[in-house]
């Protein structure tokens, strides 16, 4: 049976804290992009709604438009 030395397991010590410190890394910008991602949704969230009352709003102003164009203005 081979005897492995402390060097050699130092080395794959190191081999292994080298692979996961790369693996946080490259997680790290993942966990940063989605984190972005979440708040470009609460922005989104608060355009829409903010947008829908507005939406409303013009929606009664065209109708108004339209029935004094149609009744009234003839």
């Amino acid at each position: 049976m081979e005897q492995i030395t402390h060097e050699q397991i130092y080395n794959r010590l190191l081999a292994v804290e080298a692979k996961v410190d790369d693996i946080d890394k490259n997680t790290k910008d993942l966990v940063d992009a989605i984190n972005a991602a979440k708040g470009a949704v609460k922005v989104l969230n608060w355009i829409a709604s903010i947008a829908q009352p507005v939406l409303w709003i013009g929606g009664l102003i065209v109708a108004a438009g339209a029935i004094w164009q149609t009744w009234v203005k003839k």
